[in-house]
């Protein structure tokens, strides 16, 4: 353990999961997530207040539970980070007013982080032993590209070095965690919808039901899927049968079609900006191993340095708040000033 790296207590409820992470530099000492999937299930998506009732209840228990783990004390942290957008407002306030208050009252400086940047640096997290699942030269890893998929956003950014962001494209609908979310209820498959289609694709063959690949000759680095979305309801609605084995060539086509759209976008930035080193990639949807290898493939091909996290922290996670906060101080990015905390707010419309 490095005695002179800080030790960072971070938060994240900017959505549906309530996070607390100690970390110790970029080490993850403790990473608590309580989950709320099986409560939100019912609704096929979050409900924003039900959700806020939950990290309400949750957040002293993953706070006290991260500081166990992690064998430290409130009193033995150094900086107190949160984040602050995007996300659900109402979701947001919980995690930003309990990091704020401690910050306060244990007189620790207080780091507010984007969510989005989170997402985008997890790769660089550390294990318990010290290590991030790629081997990598932090000296020569820039300018990158930066490939974040999750729930509500899938964006294309250009990474001149950590902190200085350029977005390329994004989604101008649903992003593609929504389109999973939203095919899968009309499946009747349940929430989260990722998972199971990913899951179910696995036992279909490619090329038995197709779908157009969204935004495939525009010339941006945009995306959009609310158009496969509608596809896949009337393709549904024309096979007029019960769903049995059609279901797993359906959903191999509708994944592929989404894989395709991904690499086809990731491939033209990479023929706009040649100078890229590396390609981060973050965000729930890369838990899939079907899209993390395929996208990864993408970037070999290229000649770049593929750069994720593990499983554990590519969906929403406080570890990855607190190695942004660790940039952020090593940059003297950081708020001292009890006046200045208190005016931090939400930002659930916050962009990277």
């Amino acid at each position: 353990m490095k005695d002179n790296q800080p030790l960072i207590i971070a938060f994240d409820t900017s959505c549906d999961d309530t996070s607390c992470a100690v970390l110790q530099g970029k080490k993850v000492l403790s990473s608590e997530v309580s989950s709320q999937i099986e409560i939100h299930a019912p609704y096929g998506g979050v409900v924003p207040d039900i959700a806020r009732r939950e990290h309400e209840r949750n957040i002293p228990i993953v706070f006290e539970e991260a500081l166990r783990k992690a064998k430290v004390s409130i009193e033995d942290i150094d900086y107190v980070a949160c984040t602050y957008g995007p996300g659900l407002a109402i979701d947001l306030e919980v995690g930003l007013s309990f990091a704020k208050e401690l910050a306060i009252k244990y007189s620790k400086p207080f780091i507010p982080v984007n969510h989005m940047e989170g997402h985008l640096l997890s790769g660089l997290i550390e294990n318990t032993k010290g290590k991030t699942v790629v081997d990598m030269d932090e000296s020569n890893i820039f300018p990158a590209l930066g490939l974040l998929v999750s729930g509500k956003h899938t964006d294309l950014v250009y990474v001149e070095d950590i902190g200085k962001y350029t977005k390329l494209g994004e989604t101008l609908d649903d992003a593609v965690g929504e389109a999973f979310d939203k095919v899968a209820r009309m499946l009747n498959l349940g929430y989260p919808g990722g998972p199971v289609i990913c899951d179910f694709a696995k036992r279909g063959k490619s090329g038995i039901y197709t779908f157009t690949v969204p935004m495939k000759n525009s010339k941006d680095l945009n995306f959009s899927y609310s158009g496969i979305k509608t596809a896949a309801l009337y393709k549904i609605k024309e096979l007029k049968e019960p769903i049995k084995e059609w279901i797993y060539d359906f959903t191999r086509g509708f994944l592929d079609a989404i894989i395709e759209s991904l690499k086809i976008k990731l491939e033209l930035a990479i023929s706009k900006y040649p100078s890229v080193k590396s390609l981060f990639v973050g965000g729930g949807v890369f838990n899939s191993q079907e899209i993390l290898t395929k996208i990864g493939n993408v970037a070999r091909e290229y000649g770049l340095q593929y750069i994720y996290s593990e499983k554990e922290y590519r969906g929403d996670n406080a570890g990855m708040i607190g190695v942004v906060a660790y940039y952020k101080i090593q940059n003297g990015q950081y708020i001292t000033e009890v006046s200045e905390i208190e005016k931090i707010d939400r930002e659930p419309r916050l962009s990277i």
